[in-house]
């Protein structure tokens, strides 16, 4: 402590606390004080201040009011969300009132009026005009925009909003102003900022809720039995919800669905369609493929009826989906009379879920007699047969005991269950697998999920065969392919147009069957040595399922290391088999010599046996390709 502080104590008897309290306290006040003299300054600063002599003071403009006297070339934004009668109408009056409007304004001009009909506001995507108008005032052609109101001009908060900043700011030396007529707001007056934003908040709330509405207006209709019909080519509505043909138009149906069966691609019934000139609904007579394709996936065209078959799930956008049970919808089988029958429709739609190019229906034949009894024909990318009809028209060329015993038989050879012959000639020997002595020299015959696959070998057995058939048999797990001529139903070409080669077929169909028949796993291919037999200039080759070459790929060999044993079913009864039997090399005498019975069989006459056709119950009865050719010459006709 300083002499000055101690003599202050002594002298004038102050505490020591009060003195350092006065110490800390004087750098406050001195900012205080500091504050107090610039405030000071300032008002004197004020006070004292004045306009220089010669200085010019410039007052900004009024604020813009409709109603000011400035020159205005205006526009005028109409729009109605309907082409009803009742709306045109609407347009016309709005035209004819804005028209005589504008001209009553000695400062006001019309530059044009710009209508969109039918349209929504929810969005502009389809908003021809509104976006022409808006292009426009971006270049400067006009000052003002009338519009009725804002739901008029926009539907869509965000729109609305945006769209009058890009008016107002663009050009900031030529700002474009929007009067609202009904809600009394000019965009250009700033104080009218925060009541746009809620009567534009206010549009869109009225818009979702009108989509609310309609939802339950749809959900409580579909409930209540009263089905949302309208016209479609062949038929017409009535009041009462009911769909009546109307048969000029059902010809058109009609001929599509049968040409289609009877082979013709959409692209060629297109064509005939055009050159006849036959009408749509909308009235146009050029017709294309998916135009074709959309007649026959719409299924009131064989008197069914899908309620809410799509959803609009986004109301602005106008975004459309399926309805996979997002709002309630409903099936009516039988509503109305069909234009063509269920069993025309089901073959439709199985063509269409084929792979590769399927040429209308193909029949499907089974063998009654001779050495390839109990096969049946096959169309690769055929997608109207599964495993258990295959069986089923197998079975239709055996007696009820021979079916059984061919059963039991087949059963044995798949090592399911053992033969009750006792016989001391060669029990427990193999003879080896036909899959070991497949290489390079060998034809083949490849599964995939997708395709069959041909080798070169196989080509080379079949020099000079354009066509061939393929046969199976569910049973004996057996393939045949043998030569044939084009027009046997299921013919598959050798060599493409080109003149190339095939060797893919699209199969998918078929594949699925035999994976499934044989209880394969999906990863894998398959691989089969071929059995060659010549008759004359026919040629027959043949395949059995159960001695594979497996093809696990490059990451399944690795996987496999150098195990003897590659599990390729999917039951566990077929894998998990004794652990001496993994060392087996080949297959059973006795199923060699079943096999074997088959090959020896075969007989000249086999080559060109044709089988039986069968109605297949997946599809029911439709018309033969002859009665199709003989109906489509009529319609023709009729056109």
């Amino acid at each position: 402590m300083d002499k000055k502080l101690e003599k202050l104590i002594a002298e004038e008897g102050v505490s020591e606390s009060r003195i350092y309290h006065e110490m800390a306290s004087r750098p406050w006040r001195q900012q205080k004080n500091e504050v107090q003299e610039r405030k000071e300054d300032t008002r004197s600063r004020i006070r004292n201040s004045s306009v220089p002599e010669g200085a010019v003071l410039r007052r900004p403009k009024p604020q813009p009011t409709i109603n000011d006297s400035d020159y205005k070339r205006v526009a005028v934004y109409a729009r109605v969300s309907t082409q009803s009668e009742e709306q045109v109408s609407s347009i016309e009056n709005q035209t004819k009132y804005y028209t005589e409007k504008v001209a009553e304004k000695e400062n006001w001009d019309l530059y044009k009026i710009y209508a969109d009909e039918g349209k929504s506001g929810t969005s502009m995507k389809r908003r021809t005009e509104f976006k022409q108008m808006l292009q426009d005032a971006a270049d400067q052609k006009f000052d003002t925009i009338l519009c009725a109101s804002v739901s008029r001009f926009a539907r869509n908060v965000t729109d609305c909003i945006e769209q009058i900043k890009h008016l107002k700011t663009d050009n900031p030396r030529h700002p474009v102003g929007v009067y609202f007529e009904t809600e009394g707001l000019y965009t250009l007056d700033p104080n009218s900022t925060m009541a746009l934003f809620i009567h534009a908040m206010l549009a869109d709330w009225e818009s979702d809720n009108k989509s609310k509405r309609m939802i339950l207006s749809y959900d409580q209709r579909i409930c209540t039995g009263q089905y949302p019909v309208s016209d479609l080519l062949g038929y017409r509505h009535t009041k009462d919800g009911d769909l009546v043909i109307q048969e000029d138009e059902a010809i058109t149906v009609r001929y599509i669905f049968l040409a289609y069966l009877g082979g013709y691609s959409l692209n060629e019934i297109a064509e005939i369609l055009t050159e006849n000139e036959r009408p749509t609904l909308s009235g146009r007579t050029e017709w294309n493929a998916e135009m074709v394709r959309a007649i026959m996936q719409n299924e009131r065209r064989w008197g069914d009826l899908e309620a809410r078959k799509n959803i609009v799930i986004d109301y602005k956008e106008k975004k459309t989906v399926k309805n996979y049970d997002l709002r309630v919808s409903a099936f009516v089988p039988d509503h109305h009379e069909g234009i063509v029958s269920r069993e025309i429709a089901n073959a439709v739609k199985m063509i269409n879920a084929s792979s590769g190019t399927i040429a209308g229906v193909p029949d499907i034949s089974v063998i009654s007699d001779g050495g390839l009894k109990g096969f049946v024909t096959v169309t690769p990318a055929w997608g109207g047969v599964n495993a258990g009809l295959y069986r089923d028209f197998c079975k239709s060329a055996y007696t009820d005991d021979e079916f059984a015993q061919i059963e039991h038989e087949a059963r044995i050879i798949s090592g399911k269950e053992h033969s009750k012959i006792i016989s001391m000639d060669f029990v427990g020997y193999e003879v080896p697998s036909s899959a070991f002595f497949i290489d390079a020299s060998t034809p083949t015959l490849t599964f995939n999920r997708r395709n069959l696959k041909l080798n070169k070998k196989f080509h080379d057995r079949f020099a000079g065969i354009e066509y061939v058939e393929f046969l199976y048999h569910p049973l004996l797990q057996a393939i045949v392919i043998r030569s044939c001529d084009k027009s046997v139903p299921g013919a598959v070409a050798l060599k493409s147009k080109e003149g190339k080669v095939v060797s893919s077929i699209p199969a998918a169909p078929f594949c699925d069957v035999v994976y499934e028949m044989m209880d394969w796993i999906e990863d894998y291919g398959f691989r089969f040595r071929g059995v060659t037999r010549h008759y004359g200039n026919q040629t027959a080759m043949l395949f059995f399922l159960d001695e594979p070459q497996i093809l696990v790929g490059k990451g399944g060999v690795k996987a496999a290391g150098s195990a003897n044993y590659i599990p390729y079913r999917k039951s566990e009864l077929e894998t998990e088999i004794p652990e001496e039997k993994i060392f087996q090399f080949g297959v059973s005498y006795a199923m060699r010599k079943k096999r074997d019975s088959i090959i020896k069989r075969l007989s000249e006459k086999d080559m060109s046996e044709r089988g039986v056709v069968r109605e297949n119950p997946l599809i029911g009865r439709i018309p033969t390709r002859q009665e199709i050719m003989v109906e489509l010459d009529e319609l023709l006709m009729s056109m």
